[in-house]
């Protein structure tokens, strides 16, 4: 898959595992539940607008 056709469920995955975080350390870090960051990863629901800038600088 290229990264032009990369979701960003896709890509959240993809920067975390590089990083060796669980989903549950990247839950921690931007305080929402290990739920939200799966569905995130599955593309069923994205992250709010507000915690853009905290993941990025984690990822």
């Amino acid at each position: 898959m290229t990264n032009s056709q990369e979701t960003l469920g896709r890509r959240i995955a993809r920067l975390r595992l590089t990083k060796a975080a669980t989903q549950e350390r990247l839950a921690r870090e931007l305080s929402v539940s290990p739920q939200a960051v799966s569905k995130w990863e599955n593309d069923i629901n994205y992250p709010d607008i507000s915690l853009l800038p905290q993941l990025a600088q984690f990822l």
